[in-house]
């Protein structure tokens, strides 16, 4: 911890002051004191996300958090964003393959008021048939949104599939419509009743906060709240993939697309954090790899970017290339190899690794002074991670990366044998 602590000294990162507490049932709470104006950001993370679901009941955890907003024991539909609404507070959620998230904002002056809504939500099963009907319905529209009728909206489900043959991430996160028609109260009385409890559940405050009030307030309304009986996890498996699997997707769509996939260790791990900086030097603006081939010297596509899915038991390294008119994708993906076998032979200049650390530097402060990424982060660290350490240490675990950890995490991952490909063409 010292050497961290001196390196840290030397980026002259001020300290972010949190407490972490535990109540009697388990609920694990993290204050974080931080800010000058009189508001404050609450985030509630559930430890359950896509990938806990059972395989014949997908998109549970994704219907909850429609569902959670839509009434509970003393609070009636609607009513809970018309009150967080009436003093100025707002309110959102987000459900992941590994956790459900939900979070508001509010004036520091009408934080109870926030923590009685919050609390009341897992106080008891509130959810109605009524509901249920409507969500489902909700859900079924979004699926039709974003997925059915979107330009290569089918790709997280197609690539996942591929991915994974064992574990819970092989389905989407939003789940299969046929479960969800097929969800009943019990299917929710039962989940609610294994996940939605204090010891599965994190909350973090983050605001101009007085500490020993605001720990007072959150035990006098969720203290009483009573423990679940532990959820055991199902235990991690997956086949590795030895050779490229390959398949062409015909979609309503104009231009022609690349999907690559690799699968990476784990979020918080070094080959993690040193495929981070790897996704900044491919794809990270102008100067970038895939901008220089593949657009400014070659002209083969419109646009090309990395993406790095950082997730509890694995992750995923994502690129994507939507090909110029009239260009092949069979040439694209030989120039994207081209390029990842030059990094792979050693072939990175000190100039592109500052450029990427300086940017994921000014990133991390960035988000440290928003008070709604701050307890999200919190509730990350604490649910993953058991504490919140790394909410000061993070960026050390960045840029302590150094050019052969990023070379050995290409050699490692980034292979043709170990990866999906994609090929989406417009409908025939």
């Amino acid at each position: 911890m010292s050497d961290l602590s001196a390196e840290k000294i030397k980026l002259d990162v001020p300290d972010i002051d949190y407490r972490e507490y535990t109540l009697d049932n388990g609920l694990r709470v993290v204050l974080s004191k931080h800010g000058n104006i009189p508001m404050a950001a609450v985030n509630t993370t559930f430890h359950v996300g896509s990938k806990d679901e059972d395989e014949d009941k997908t998109g549970l955890a994704h219907l909850f958090e429609h569902l959670m907003f839509d009434g509970s024991p003393n609070v009636p539909k609607g009513r809970f964003d018309e009150i967080l609404m009436s003093f100025g507070g707002d309110s959102n959620a987000y459900t992941s393959w590994d956790s459900t998230s939900y979070y508001m904002t509010l004036p520091l002056s009408h934080i109870e008021t926030g923590l009685w809504l919050d609390s009341d939500r897992i106080h008891g099963f509130g959810i109605t048939e009524e509901s249920l009907r409507i969500q489902k319905d909700v859900v079924l529209e979004e699926k039709l949104l974003y997925t059915d009728n979107s330009p290569y909206g089918s790709v997280e489900e197609e690539s996942s599939k591929r991915l994974f043959r064992l574990s819970g991430y092989k389905w989407p996160i939003i789940g299969n419509m046929d479960d969800l028609r097929k969800v009943t109260m019990e299917d929710l009385r039962e989940f609610f009743g294994k996940f939605y409890t204090p010891e599965n559940a994190v909350i973090s405050i983050v605001g101009e906060l007085d500490y020993d009030r605001t720990i007072k307030l959150v035990d006098k309304y969720y203290g009483d709240i009573k423990p679940g009986k532990g959820v055991t996890r199902k235990k991690f498996e997956e086949e590795d993939i030895f050779e490229e699997i390959a398949e062409n997707i015909y979609d309503n769509i104009q231009l022609e697309g690349k999907f690559i996939f690799y699968r990476l260790p784990e979020a918080g791990t070094k080959d993690y954090y040193a495929a981070n900086i790897l996704t900044g030097i491919l794809s990270e603006g102008d100067s970038s790899r895939f901008y220089k081939v593949l657009e400014y010297d070659n002209e083969l596509v419109n646009e090309c970017d990395t993406n790095l899915y950082g997730m509890e038991q694995t992750s995923i390294f994502c690129i994507s290339a939507l090909a110029m008119s009239g260009k092949d994708l069979g040439g694209i993906q030989m120039k994207i190899d081209e390029v990842i076998e030059d990094i792979k032979s050693g072939n990175i200049l000190d100039s592109e690794i500052i450029k990427i650390k300086n940017k994921i530097e000014t990133y991390y402060n960035s988000r440290r002074s928003s008070i709604v990424s701050l307890s999200d982060k919190f509730s990350y660290l604490k649910t993953f991670h058991g504490s919140c350490d790394k909410i000061n240490f993070e960026i050390i675990d960045f840029l302590n990366i150094t050019k052969e950890d990023i070379i050995n995490t290409a050699k490692k991952y980034l292979n043709k044998n170990q990866r999906v490909v994609l090929n989406y063409y417009p409908n025939k």
